[in-house]
């Protein structure tokens, strides 16, 4: 059974919230803070969850943009 970690469940959860702008969570991140103007306390406010949890949300999310490990077997 895949059962899904908390943090992913909370990212899902946000994004149904969304019906009218079915993005993903990085858009929907980036709409709230940089187009609708939010604070970092506000969002977690509108999100209803703590300033913490979301610096893990924004931490999950930069963690998932980063590139994938290449391993390079040239000497």
């Amino acid at each position: 059974m895949n059962e899904e970690s908390h943090l992913v469940y909370l990212r899902r959860m946000i994004e149904e919230q969304y019906v009218e702008n079915p993005a993903g969570f990085g858009e929907l991140l980036c709409f709230e803070i940089h187009t609708g103007g939010l604070t970092f306390i506000r969002l977690a406010d509108k999100w209803g969850i703590s300033l913490p949890t979301l610096g893990e949300l924004i931490w999950d999310h930069c963690k998932r943009l980063e590139k994938l490990p290449v391993v390079s077997h040239e000497e």
